[in-house]
Protein backbone atom coordinates (compact mmCIF):
# COMPACT_ATOMS: atom_id res chain seq x y z
CA UNK A 1 0.00 0.00 0.00
CA UNK A 2 1.32 3.43 -0.98
CA UNK A 3 1.83 5.55 2.15
CA UNK A 4 3.46 8.50 0.39
CA UNK A 5 2.20 12.07 0.80
CA UNK A 6 0.92 13.83 -2.32
CA UNK A 7 2.63 16.93 -3.62
CA UNK A 8 1.07 20.37 -3.43
CA UNK A 9 -0.17 21.98 -6.64
CA UNK A 10 -0.21 25.74 -7.34
CA UNK A 11 -3.70 27.25 -7.64
CA UNK A 12 -5.12 27.15 -11.17
CA UNK A 13 -5.93 30.85 -11.13
CA UNK A 14 -2.22 31.70 -10.96
CA UNK A 15 -1.32 29.45 -13.88
CA UNK A 16 -3.85 31.33 -16.00
CA UNK A 17 -2.01 34.55 -15.20
CA UNK A 18 1.18 33.26 -16.81
CA UNK A 19 -0.73 32.61 -20.04
CA UNK A 20 -2.20 36.11 -19.95
CA UNK A 21 1.28 37.55 -19.36
CA UNK A 22 2.67 35.66 -22.37
CA UNK A 23 -0.19 36.84 -24.59
CA UNK A 24 0.29 40.48 -23.57
CA UNK A 25 4.02 40.37 -24.25
CA UNK A 26 3.38 38.71 -27.62
CA UNK A 27 0.76 41.32 -28.52
CA UNK A 28 3.12 44.14 -27.55
CA UNK A 29 5.81 42.69 -29.80
CA UNK A 30 3.28 42.63 -32.67
CA UNK A 31 2.22 46.23 -31.99
CA UNK A 32 5.84 47.35 -32.02
CA UNK A 33 6.67 45.18 -35.02
CA UNK A 34 9.62 43.70 -33.21
CA UNK A 35 10.75 40.55 -31.50
CA UNK A 36 11.93 40.75 -27.92
CA UNK A 37 15.23 39.16 -27.10
CA UNK A 38 15.48 36.57 -24.34
CA UNK A 39 17.12 39.18 -22.13
CA UNK A 40 14.33 41.69 -22.77
CA UNK A 41 11.63 39.14 -21.97
CA UNK A 42 13.48 38.21 -18.79
CA UNK A 43 13.67 41.90 -17.86
CA UNK A 44 9.96 42.38 -18.55
CA UNK A 45 9.15 39.32 -16.46
CA UNK A 46 11.32 40.36 -13.51
CA UNK A 47 10.01 43.92 -13.50
CA UNK A 48 6.34 43.12 -13.82
CA UNK A 49 4.39 42.29 -10.69
CA UNK A 50 2.42 39.29 -12.01
CA UNK A 51 5.51 37.63 -13.44
CA UNK A 52 7.71 38.08 -10.41
CA UNK A 53 5.24 37.34 -7.65
CA UNK A 54 3.72 34.36 -9.42
CA UNK A 55 7.17 32.93 -10.04
CA UNK A 56 7.94 33.28 -6.33
CA UNK A 57 4.65 31.54 -5.56
CA UNK A 58 5.71 28.57 -7.71
CA UNK A 59 9.12 28.52 -6.05
CA UNK A 60 7.41 28.49 -2.64
CA UNK A 61 5.23 25.53 -3.60
CA UNK A 62 8.33 23.82 -5.01
CA UNK A 63 10.22 24.31 -1.74
CA UNK A 64 7.29 22.88 0.23
CA UNK A 65 7.21 19.87 -2.09
CA UNK A 66 10.92 19.28 -1.45
CA UNK A 67 10.11 19.05 2.26
CA UNK A 68 7.25 16.66 1.49
CA UNK A 69 9.70 14.58 -0.55
CA UNK A 70 11.94 14.30 2.53
CA UNK A 71 8.98 13.27 4.68
CA UNK A 72 8.12 10.59 2.13
CA UNK A 73 11.64 9.19 2.55
CA UNK A 74 11.00 9.00 6.31
CA UNK A 75 7.71 7.21 5.67
CA UNK A 76 9.43 4.80 3.30
CA UNK A 77 12.02 3.84 5.92
CA UNK A 78 9.36 3.47 8.62
CA UNK A 79 7.33 1.32 6.24
CA UNK A 80 10.35 -0.93 5.67
CA UNK A 81 10.74 -1.33 9.44
CA UNK A 82 7.01 -1.94 9.82
CA UNK A 83 7.22 -4.82 7.34
CA UNK A 84 10.47 -6.20 8.73
CA UNK A 85 12.43 -4.70 11.61
CA UNK A 86 15.63 -6.23 10.21
CA UNK A 87 15.19 -4.64 6.78
CA UNK A 88 17.51 -1.71 7.58
CA UNK A 89 20.92 -1.63 9.24
CA UNK A 90 21.37 -0.62 12.86
CA UNK A 91 19.15 -0.85 15.90
CA UNK A 92 15.52 -0.65 14.70
CA UNK A 93 14.33 1.04 17.91
CA UNK A 94 16.93 3.80 17.67
CA UNK A 95 16.34 4.19 13.95
CA UNK A 96 12.56 4.51 14.32
CA UNK A 97 12.92 7.12 17.08
CA UNK A 98 15.45 9.03 14.98
CA UNK A 99 13.18 8.98 11.92
CA UNK A 100 10.26 10.24 14.00
CA UNK A 101 12.34 13.11 15.38
CA UNK A 102 13.57 13.98 11.88
CA UNK A 103 9.95 14.19 10.77
CA UNK A 104 9.29 16.93 13.32
CA UNK A 105 12.33 18.83 12.06
CA UNK A 106 11.20 18.59 8.45
CA UNK A 107 7.62 19.47 9.30
CA UNK A 108 8.57 22.68 11.07
CA UNK A 109 10.68 23.72 8.09
CA UNK A 110 7.34 24.19 6.34
CA UNK A 111 6.47 27.14 8.54
CA UNK A 112 9.93 28.71 8.22
CA UNK A 113 9.84 28.34 4.43
CA UNK A 114 6.39 29.89 4.30
CA UNK A 115 7.45 32.84 6.46
CA UNK A 116 9.96 33.79 3.76
CA UNK A 117 7.24 33.87 1.10
CA UNK A 118 4.90 35.83 3.37
CA UNK A 119 7.66 38.45 3.72
CA UNK A 120 7.82 38.69 -0.08
CA UNK A 121 4.06 39.26 -0.27
CA UNK A 122 4.36 41.94 2.39
CA UNK A 123 7.25 43.63 0.57
CA UNK A 124 5.20 43.66 -2.66
CA UNK A 125 2.27 45.08 -0.64
CA UNK A 126 -0.06 42.19 -1.40
CA UNK A 127 -0.29 41.86 2.37
CA UNK A 128 -0.11 44.70 4.84
CA UNK A 129 1.47 44.18 8.25
CA UNK A 130 -1.88 43.18 9.73
CA UNK A 131 -2.38 40.61 6.99
CA UNK A 132 1.14 39.29 7.48
CA UNK A 133 0.48 38.87 11.19
CA UNK A 134 -2.82 37.09 10.51
CA UNK A 135 -1.25 34.56 8.11
CA UNK A 136 1.59 33.92 10.56
CA UNK A 137 -0.97 33.32 13.31
CA UNK A 138 -2.83 30.91 11.02
CA UNK A 139 0.32 28.81 10.82
CA UNK A 140 0.84 28.98 14.58
CA UNK A 141 -2.73 27.86 15.25
CA UNK A 142 -2.47 25.05 12.69
CA UNK A 143 0.85 23.82 14.11
CA UNK A 144 0.20 24.45 17.81
CA UNK A 145 -0.73 20.85 18.58
CA UNK A 146 2.34 19.67 16.68
CA UNK A 147 4.61 21.81 18.86
CA UNK A 148 3.09 20.26 21.97
CA UNK A 149 3.55 16.72 20.68
CA UNK A 150 7.07 17.44 19.45
CA UNK A 151 8.04 18.86 22.84
CA UNK A 152 6.71 15.77 24.62
CA UNK A 153 8.65 13.39 22.42
CA UNK A 154 11.90 15.33 22.05
CA UNK A 155 12.30 17.72 25.00
CA UNK A 156 10.45 15.71 27.65
CA UNK A 157 11.76 12.35 26.48
CA UNK A 158 8.33 10.79 25.94
CA UNK A 159 8.65 7.42 24.22
CA UNK A 160 7.32 3.89 24.27
CA UNK A 161 8.29 1.90 27.34
CA UNK A 162 10.93 -0.77 26.89
CA UNK A 163 8.64 -3.48 28.27
CA UNK A 164 5.05 -4.14 29.48
CA UNK A 165 3.69 -1.83 26.80
CA UNK A 166 0.03 -0.89 27.26
CA UNK A 167 -2.39 0.74 24.85
CA UNK A 168 -5.98 1.83 25.30
CA UNK A 169 -8.98 0.94 23.17
CA UNK A 170 -8.56 4.05 21.00
CA UNK A 171 -5.15 2.76 19.93
CA UNK A 172 -6.54 -0.49 18.55
CA UNK A 173 -9.25 1.39 16.68
CA UNK A 174 -6.71 3.11 14.43
CA UNK A 175 -5.19 -0.21 13.38
CA UNK A 176 -6.42 -2.46 10.62
CA UNK A 177 -7.57 -5.97 11.51
CA UNK A 178 -4.30 -7.45 10.21
CA UNK A 179 -2.28 -4.95 12.26
CA UNK A 180 -4.28 -5.75 15.39
CA UNK A 181 -3.64 -9.47 14.96
CA UNK A 182 0.05 -8.89 14.30
CA UNK A 183 0.39 -6.63 17.32
CA UNK A 184 -1.36 -9.05 19.67
CA UNK A 185 0.83 -11.89 18.43
CA UNK A 186 4.00 -9.85 19.05
CA UNK A 187 2.83 -8.88 22.55
CA UNK A 188 2.14 -12.49 23.45
CA UNK A 189 5.60 -13.51 22.23
CA UNK A 190 7.41 -10.81 24.18
CA UNK A 191 5.93 -7.50 25.31
CA UNK A 192 9.06 -5.42 24.74
CA UNK A 193 9.89 -2.42 22.64
CA UNK A 194 12.37 -4.44 20.62
CA UNK A 195 9.83 -7.13 19.77
CA UNK A 196 6.95 -4.80 18.93
CA UNK A 197 8.89 -2.25 16.87
CA UNK A 198 7.09 -3.13 13.63
CA UNK A 199 3.68 -2.19 14.96
CA UNK A 200 5.08 0.90 16.67
CA UNK A 201 6.38 2.02 13.29
CA UNK A 202 2.83 1.54 12.01
CA UNK A 203 1.71 4.00 14.70
CA UNK A 204 4.36 6.53 13.64
CA UNK A 205 3.21 6.19 10.03
CA UNK A 206 -0.45 6.74 10.91
CA UNK A 207 0.47 9.76 13.03
CA UNK A 208 2.57 11.31 10.25
CA UNK A 209 -0.08 10.65 7.62
CA UNK A 210 -2.77 12.26 9.78
CA UNK A 211 -0.64 15.34 10.46
CA UNK A 212 0.29 15.71 6.80
CA UNK A 213 -3.30 15.19 5.66
CA UNK A 214 -4.41 18.03 7.95
CA UNK A 215 -1.52 20.19 6.73
CA UNK A 216 -2.30 19.62 3.03
CA UNK A 217 -5.93 20.60 3.61
CA UNK A 218 -4.81 23.74 5.46
CA UNK A 219 -2.17 24.59 2.84
CA UNK A 220 -4.57 24.19 -0.09
CA UNK A 221 -6.96 26.64 1.55
CA UNK A 222 -4.17 29.11 2.32
CA UNK A 223 -2.67 28.85 -1.18
CA UNK A 224 -6.02 29.61 -2.79
CA UNK A 225 -6.62 32.50 -0.40
CA UNK A 226 -3.22 34.05 -1.18
CA UNK A 227 -3.70 33.44 -4.91
CA UNK A 228 -7.02 35.31 -4.81
CA UNK A 229 -5.39 38.18 -2.92
CA UNK A 230 -2.62 38.37 -5.53
CA UNK A 231 -5.09 38.48 -8.40
CA UNK A 232 -7.26 41.05 -6.63
CA UNK A 233 -4.22 43.25 -6.02
CA UNK A 234 -3.11 42.93 -9.64
CA UNK A 235 -6.52 43.97 -10.89
CA UNK A 236 -6.68 47.05 -8.67
CA UNK A 237 -3.15 48.38 -8.60
CA UNK A 238 -0.83 47.08 -11.30
CA UNK A 239 -0.54 46.30 -14.99
CA UNK A 240 2.15 44.53 -16.95
CA UNK A 241 4.37 47.21 -18.45
CA UNK A 242 6.54 46.87 -21.51
CA UNK A 243 8.94 49.53 -22.72
CA UNK A 244 7.96 51.13 -26.03
CA UNK A 245 11.51 51.03 -27.30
Amino acid sequence: MDKSIRNLQPPNQLAEGFLKFAKEVNQKSIDLNTKFSEEEICDIFNNSFPGKIRANFLLWIGDLNKIISGINIILSDLSDLENNKKSLKGNPVSRSEFLFQVFFGEFFRIRETSKIFIKILTKEKVLNNKGKKSVTEFYFIAFKKMYEIRNMFIHEGLSFKDYDIEFGKEFYEILSKDEQEKFMKLIKESNTRENTIEIQCAIYIKFINKIMSDFLEFQDLLSNLLADLIIEYEGKALKITVANN
